[in-house]
């Protein structure tokens, strides 16, 4: 049989190598630093182990060249040829004088401390910092960013654990505020939906639902409240009234997978 393994549950952020990192990741350098730059200006805040920045062929975007007056872009409007689709440029890679590619630094790169303290303390001093730097022949100041360097799953597991925190603050905002309205004339806009329920108080918006392709409406709509007492009375008030020859249907807001499970 297969050997199992059982241990005592351990919260995620309380498990090992959660607190003594030591491995920073550095996005937006500037294209001239070398290791030797990004090691200088990161020993400042404590011994470095290891720093290298990425090195590759860049890709770049061809430039259009600019029609001259006369022709097809320039100042006369001209009409699209819809049998002959333009085609997307593709991206090329750099390449040097003898044609082969270019490997250049790719704007990003890994700082390793011999401490955990000393990690975050590069972060502290140097995540936002701008640096002078040369883009395109002008001289502009480029802000860096500096984080603790994550494994892909971990770091799509925080945005997704920052995702439906917004997404319950979002909810919380707008809980016993928020009025969905149904059974709404096709001829009823934000304007007149807004104008029949302001009589209840102070609205924050209104919005009529509409087809993404033809624009029409699908005949239900939203109004948020600055309160829930205001929320309370248009609900009690306005349900059944007649608007643009048709009784509407008001009630409160209800996340899908709540009224599912009514």
């Amino acid at each position: 049989g297969q050997e199992v393994q059982v241990g005592h549950f351990v919260r995620r952020n309380e498990r090992p190598g959660q607190h003594d990192w030591t491995n920073c990741y550095v996005k937006k350098i500037p294209l001239e630093w070398d290791d030797e730059r990004l090691n200088k200006e990161f020993s400042q805040y404590g011994e470095v182990v290891s720093a290298a920045v990425a090195m590759g062929v860049r890709k770049t975007m061809p430039k259009k060249p600019e029609p001259k007056e006369g022709e097809e872009g320039g100042d006369e409007k001209t009409e699209e040829k819809e049998d002959e689709p333009e085609e997307e440029p593709e991206e090329e890679d750099n390449k040097d004088e003898t044609g082969d590619k270019k490997i250049e630094t790719l704007g990003y790169g890994f700082v390793n401390f011999a401490d955990h303290e000393s990690a975050m303390a590069a972060i502290e001093g140097l995540n936002g910092r701008k640096f002078k730097t040369v883009v395109d022949g002008e001289e502009i100041e480029q802000e860096i960013f500096v984080g603790r360097a994550q494994k892909k799953a971990e770091r799509e597991r925080e945005l997704r654990a920052k995702y439906e925190a917004e997404k319950m603050d979002r909810i919380s905002k707008f809980q016993g505020v928020n009025l969905y309205i149904k059974n709404l004339d096709d001829t009823v806009t934000d304007d007149q939906l807004r104008d029949e329920f302001s009589v209840m108080g102070t609205i924050t918006s209104a919005r009529v639902m509409k087809d993404m392709k033809d624009g029409r409406s699908r005949g239900f709509g939203f109004v948020c409240f600055s309160t829930p007492e205001e929320a309370t009375r248009a609900v009690n008030e306005m349900n059944g009234k007649i608007v643009s020859n048709k009784p509407i249907f008001v009630a409160l807001a209800q996340r899908r997978d709540v009224r599912r499970a009514q």
